[in-house]
């Protein structure tokens, strides 16, 4: 027979020049149209290497691809948890900083009650000022009218009395 048995020649690539060197089985060359379909078998089997090839390269492509992009994924996953633990701690600081402003502004409240207490007590001390201020003013012009009186009765007693002159004339 002139047919090369397809199954005995997987992996390899035969080349025309090949074919010539290589008597068949009954010493005769093989045929043209044997040619041609070993040189379609050799020329279909290195475009499946080729394919074989690129399909090799396009799947390491694609490894580095998805382990570039499942780096990618820890790394986003790890500032998710690391935001997450910082948007928790915020919130912890927000819930204290709450209580600590309702703290103070209780605070605030009771020293503005015991400011307004003060102001109060300080506005009646002034009133109390003031009358006894007014009191003294009034017990000083009494005062001073009773001095007058007391001055004019002095002086009308004076004026009774008889004088040193009389006085020593009398001895």
């Amino acid at each position: 027979m002139n047919s090369l048995d397809i199954d005995l020649l997987d992996g390899e690539v035969i080349h025309r020049n090949d074919l010539d060197a290589e008597p068949t089985a009954l010493g005769a060359q093989p045929s043209d149209s044997a040619t041609v379909a070993l040189e379609m078998v050799s020329e279909a089997a290195a475009a499946i290497r080729c394919l074989e090839e690129q399909s090799a390269e396009a799947v390491r492509r694609a490894k580095e691809l998805a382990s570039s992009i499942i780096k990618q994924l820890e790394s986003t996953e790890a500032r998710a948890e690391l935001a997450e633990v910082a948007q928790q701690q915020s919130e912890v600081e927000v819930r204290e900083l709450s209580a600590a402003l309702a703290r103070t502004q209780a605070d605030l409240d009771i020293a503005r009650r015991q400011l307004a207490d003060k102001d109060e007590r300080l506005a009646a001390v002034e009133e109390r000022v003031r009358l006894t201020e007014a009191e003294a003013t009034e017990a000083q012009q009494r005062a001073m009218e009773a001095n007058a009186a007391i001055e004019k009765i002095v002086g009308a007693i004076r004026s009774q009395l008889p004088g040193r002159e009389d006085l020593s004339a009398r001895v």
